[in-house]
């Protein structure tokens, strides 16, 4: 009988009785997802790769065909030699200062696209948030979800 009426209590506290009530604001999470897609679809249509820190091209950013980071079988190959998402290679790995997933790398690769004989950088690659960069920081693991996706 003791325990009902502790349990009585808990749910009168909780549920606000006597108490002021806050509504809580969620972000619409699925909103942000589908603009931050919308921006990686308009890299892909704007032909944009990732270069490393010594000039190599990684990848497309695309989803499938040749070159791009969402083939599995090429640029996006979890075994491939330097690839961005070997997590041994240069690139993928959480300890090189020239990986993208390396919280504290001081030469993440670079986000470019190509228009005429112009390269422009979009962004810089990387998991680090401390990083002063020209461009806009680029999250590779919402690129590897968006990669993934669909």
């Amino acid at each position: 009988m003791r325990n009902r009426w502790l349990g009585v209590a808990v749910i009168a506290l909780v549920f606000g009785a006597g108490f002021a009530t806050h509504q809580l604001l969620v972000p619409d999470i699925e909103a942000r997802q589908r603009a931050l897609f919308r921006d990686f679809e308009e890299l892909e249509r704007l032909g944009a790769y990732v270069i490393g820190a010594d000039g190599e091209n990684l990848g497309r950013i695309a989803r499938n065909g040749p070159n791009a980071l969402g083939n599995k079988y090429d640029a996006g190959s979890p075994y491939k030699h330097n690839g961005l998402f070997n997590p041994y290679s240069k690139y993928g790995s959480q300890y090189s200062s020239t990986s993208a997933f390396n919280k504290y790398a001081t030469d993440p690769p670079k986000v470019v696209v190509k228009m005429g004989s112009d390269l422009y950088l979009v962004g810089v690659l990387t998991t680090n948030r401390y990083l002063a960069t020209q461009g806009q920081r680029i999250n590779p693991h919402l690129l590897r979800a968006w990669l993934e996706s669909q």
